[in-house]
């Protein structure tokens, strides 16, 4: 990674000291907005108070060339970070040309700890440090005039996710903990989006106008039995393990363990709490404790809003192909 690059994004990290947590998405894309008029034309040194936040942060360079596409081109960074609270939750948004595309969403701020081993640990998994790391590789792209048409929206089906890529190249993952800023609450339409604002920012290029490979909508598919009860997920511990079907665990798959269904089996799994749903293919076995019925993986948990939670009632439906 280039140290003075990523020095220079470090600096532009917007740390917020003092406010209530922002209660959604929507609103919290606003308000950084309306507290934060990043344009052209700031001066070197930006201080903003309101009654929520107060916001300290230096302004990118001014100086631009002139890019052979006509577009005028900052000579320095063209992105900055602001760290921030989202609900409960520590959160970082990613700014490209002053337009909000990604938001990395982090612990739960009463969860914090001041030893210095989970210190560590949580440093680990700081949003603002994940939000500067993409933030660089973007950086990056740019300053090597990189193609916006080459950036792609796609299903990865190794992966099984939702893929942003600088070309040939992963740039991010799209889940419950990297979303865009005013999400949708569906994958498949935040990576679009993730994708065309990328696409537009860094070059002008045309809308894609789907996501590469994506799966058919779970409506299509036949219901062929329901069954409701208490969902868990297991991940760290297990990743790169061999799973009962003897295939390599991969945490952020969409996969799940189930004591009798056959393996490869599709079945769509609804968070009752907050309707949320993503389908699973069986690869595994359990769990066998507290009368639980399923068992996700870390990347399905995230799918409809499992990981803080930890245990949820769903409902599993066994679906097939008409």
């Amino acid at each position: 990674m280039n140290k003075h690059l990523l020095r220079s994004l470090t600096a532009a990290v917007l740390m917020s000291t003092a406010g209530a947590a922002l209660p959604s998405y929507a609103q919290q894309v606003d308000q950084i907005e309306s507290l934060l008029p990043l344009s052209a034309d700031t001066s070197d040194s930006v201080g903003v108070t309101s009654q929520t936040q107060e916001i300290t942060t230096a302004s990118p360079s001014q100086s631009s060339t002139e890019a052979p596409d006509g577009l005028a081109r900052r000579a320095e960074d063209i992105s900055q970070v602001i760290s921030h609270p989202l609900d409960d939750r520590q959160a970082a948004t990613l700014y490209v040309r002053d337009i909000p595309v990604l938001t990395f969403v982090g612990e739960e701020l009463s969860a914090l700890s001041d030893t210095k081993a989970e210190a560590e640990q949580a440093e680990t998994l700081d949003p603002a440090a994940r939000a500067v790391e993409i933030a660089t590789a973007i950086e990056a792209f740019y300053q090597s005039e990189g193609d916006a048409e080459a950036i792609a929206a796609r299903w990865d089906e190794d992966q099984e996710a939702y893929v942003v890529a600088l070309g040939e190249t992963d740039l991010v993952s799209i889940n419950d903990e990297t979303i865009l800023p005013d999400t949708t609450n569906d994958a498949a339409t935040d990576t679009l989006q993730v994708a065309n604002r990328l696409r537009r920012l860094l070059g002008g290029a045309s809308p894609l106008e789907a996501v590469e490979g994506q799966p058919e909508p779970a409506s299509n598919w036949t219901v062929t039995s329901v069954t409701t009860g208490p969902a868990s997920w297991y991940g760290p511990g297990f990743h790169g393990r061999r799973t009962a079907n003897g295939e390599v665990y991969n945490q952020n798959a969409l996969t799940a363990a189930h004591r009798t269904l056959p393996f490869g089996t599709l079945v769509r799994v609804t968070n009752l709490t907050n309707n949320r749903q993503v389908v699973v293919r069986i690869n595994d076995r359990g769990p066998f404790t507290g009368g639980r019925i399923i068992d996700l993986s870390a990347g399905a948990a995230r799918e409809v809003g499992l990981i803080s939670a930890g245990v949820a009632r769903v409902q599993v439906e066994v679906l097939s192909t008409p």
